[in-house]
């Protein structure tokens, strides 16, 4: 009995189930009506405009214009991005990317149920268009297209008396994912700080206080976690002052530079060296769920002829990470998260990423890009040849070993040189 308990508890964790009962609670919140007076009455498009009303409640900080934004994506990496049943994942090498904004509401509500949608709304039960987020199948949805507009059952608002700051961003920040707590959340302090309001913050929302990683990018800001909020206990909030942020990336696909130097700044200063670290380094996802290298023995063997060292970062602070890339002149990982830290790369670094076949996404070729760090990549055969996104993103892969010989030598080369 005890067993079947424990094998029960563990599916109920596993993220398929998660997903599941996210859809289902979703689908009866749009069915069963419960506190519907919370449900916004209409919608602000402009929080500029919101603000510029008299007795509004609301303020507007204008801080990055409007701007295009352009990244290299090379042709052979651009044609080798997988392309999701549904979905867009080809990078988009020119974007419009719209002001960077800081807004505050008197009297305001958060709602965020799910990961999905994100509701800003006034004091006048208008929701603030974009301030808001809602997320379908990997991109961005109109704010009138919210499902908070679907939505029958509401939860009772938490009073919270003070002033409360949103580093909520959906999409997978909502599911703890690193990337994008570092991408799409961390980064909006820089804007509240720009707005000159930082000192005025008493909470601060997240998805998940009790996450280390938040912990410990949150801790060389000041914030510890009695300032911490969570969804949990938050899902619905309604504040003396709420304060929110546009988007770190108006798009979501490309990341401005304000963000990664403020990321540099704050996270450099923070680091935790170790005499032990090579310059060489393979990350492993070893201790993953997913994206294992099949014949990684056979691959950590040849990167040890060259003088690499594995590391695999799940035991690391976010200090030691931040040390490891710091000082690190060639990176050798797998797709995935913990590959962001490329960030505090020195710019004569050399990224080589390893990905399956079936799941080739142009995140961290698009950050290297903007960094300016050299990046190089090699498509490896997967365990299965899906087109469906929630597949692909679970794939293992065999490494081609003649092929990353070749490209280390490409790397190195010039690097014994110097």
């Amino acid at each position: 009995m005890r067993n079947y308990i424990t094998r029960l508890q563990h599916f109920m964790q596993n993220e398929p189930y998660a997903r599941t009962r996210r859809k289902v609670s979703r689908m009866l919140r749009e069915v069963v009506p419960h506190n519907q007076q919370y449900r916004p009455t209409g919608m602000c498009p402009s929080s500029r405009e919101l603000a510029a009303q008299p007795g509004s409640g609301v303020a507007y900080y204008g801080l990055v214009p409007a701007h295009t934004s352009t990244l290299a994506v090379p042709d052979d990496f651009y044609e080798h991005t997988s392309q999701f049943i549904g979905l867009h994942t080809k990078p988009n090498r020119q974007e419009e990317v719209p002001e960077a904004f800081v807004v505050t509401l008197d009297h305001g509500r958060l709602y965020a149920d799910n990961f999905t949608s994100i509701a800003i709304i006034t004091k006048g039960n208008k929701l603030v268009g974009d301030a808001s987020f809602q997320f379908a199948n990997r991109d961005l949805c109109r704010p009138e297209d919210n499902n908070i507009f679907r939505q029958r059952y509401f939860l009772e608002p938490q009073e919270v008396d003070g002033t409360v700051f949103s580093l909520l961003s959906g999409g997978g920040a909502g599911e703890g994912n690193f990337f994008h707590w570092l991408i799409d959340s961390l980064p909006r302090l820089h804007l509240i700080r720009e707005a000159g309001l930082l000192d005025q913050i008493e909470y601060f929302l997240v998805y998940d206080k009790t996450r280390r990683f938040m912990l410990d990018t949150l801790a060389p800001l000041g914030i510890g976690p009695e300032k911490l909020l969570d969804l949990s206990t938050h899902r619905h909030l309604q504040a003396r002052r709420l304060v929110v942020t546009s988007t770190v990336r108006g798009r979501l696909t490309h990341t401005p530079s304000w963000a990664l130097q403020f990321l540099r700044d704050t996270m450099l200063p923070a680091a935790t060296p170790r005499e032990s670290f090579s310059p060489y380094i393979f990350v492993s996802r070893r201790d993953a769920r997913f994206r294992h290298i099949l014949n990684e023995p056979e691959v950590e063997a040849m990167l040890q002829e060259y003088g690499f060292q594995t590391h695999v970062l799940t035991p690391y602070s976010q200090a030691e990470k931040v040390a490891l890339f710091a000082q690190a002149k060639v990176v050798v990982t797998t797709v995935g998260a913990g590959l962001t830290n490329l960030i505090f790369c020195q710019p004569d670094a050399h990224i080589i990423e390893l990905l399956p076949k079936s799941f080739v996404v142009p995140e961290y070729q698009m950050l290297a890009a903007r960094l300016g760090i050299s990046y190089r990549h090699l498509v490896c055969e997967s365990t299965r040849d899906s087109t469906v996104y929630s597949d692909a993103v679970n794939d293992h892969l065999t490494v081609d070993l003649a092929a990353l010989r070749q490209l280390l030598e490409q790397v190195l080369e010039p690097e014994s040189v110097r």
